[in-house]
């Protein structure tokens, strides 16, 4: 009776393991299948990384009904040169069928999207090639703006630090300056000199020479295309990146909707 017992018990076992390995092994696919039709469909460098969201999966296939999905394009291209990555997150999916393909077309009730730039990228398109980004501390907090702070975010206050011409010359100097949404675009705007306790140049810039400094640090960026076509209404830092958000309500989708205008 033991060895029956026992002998249940691992078939159980057996079949409670195979079932969550098939499981996985679905989700897998569907995620891959997700990926290189994006990535077909919006022209793309890569492969994205797509997670989706449910376990059982089965059972959240079977319906058709995924509770979210997210979606990372990384380095994709804008503009002159420039990457970004795009990212995304839907909710509250329904959709024909468990595999999404380019053409599949698709509901949410929610989107929430984002393309990230990163300071090599942001001094591309100010044309100041050693630029870094940096979000200053609050009052209390260890600072740096790296991930072991926490990624502190801010749309005001960052440090902007990169070589510009002064007194006829390159010259890195430090400065402080604001993120805004100008026309479904990200604005820089620096404001002043940086004199805070986080690592900055204390390149000494005149009185007269601010304005012109300054200037080289303020752009109003072209508008960057955000996924699905979501109108970006924040800016902020995230650590040494900034980053540009965007929500939108319910919808139908399609894979060719991600980017809908692809440099």
């Amino acid at each position: 009776m033991r060895k029956l017992i026992v002998a249940a018990i691992a078939l159980v076992m057996s079949v409670a393991i195979l079932a969550v390995v098939a499981d996985f092994t679905t989700g897998i696919v569907a995620e891959y299948r997700f990926s290189r039709s994006l990535r077909a469909a919006a022209d793309l460098r890569s492969d994205p990384e797509i997670t989706i969201s449910g376990f059982p999966f089965a059972a959240a296939a079977s319906r058709g009904k995924y509770s979210q999905i997210g979606i990372t394009a990384r380095n994709a291209l804008v503009g002159d040169g420039q990457q970004v990555d795009l990212r995304s997150r839907i909710s509250s999916v329904r959709t024909p069928s468990w595999l999404i393909g380019e053409n599949t077309a698709f509901h949410v009730d929610s989107v929430d999207s984002s393309i990230k730039i990163d300071s090599v990228n942001l001094g591309r398109f100010l044309h100041i090639v050693d630029l870094t980004v940096t979000t200053p501390a609050n009052k209390n907090d260890a600072g740096g703006g790296g991930p072991q702070d926490g990624l502190l975010s801010k749309s005001t206050g960052i440090l902007l630090t990169g070589s510009v011409q002064l007194d006829g010359k390159k010259q890195k100097v430090s400065v402080l300056a604001d993120l805004s949404v100008t026309g479904g675009a990200l604005s820089v705007r620096a404001t002043g000199r940086y004199s805070g306790p986080e690592d900055h140049v204390s390149t000494r810039i005149a009185d007269a020479d601010l304005p012109g400094v300054l200037a080289q640090f303020s752009a109003t960026l072209p508008a960057l295309p955000m996924p699905w076509g979501i109108a970006p209404t924040t800016a902020q830092t995230q650590g040494s990146d900034v980053v540009l958000q965007g929500t939108g309500g319910a919808r139908e989708l399609r894979l060719t909707d991600f980017r809908p205008h692809p440099e």
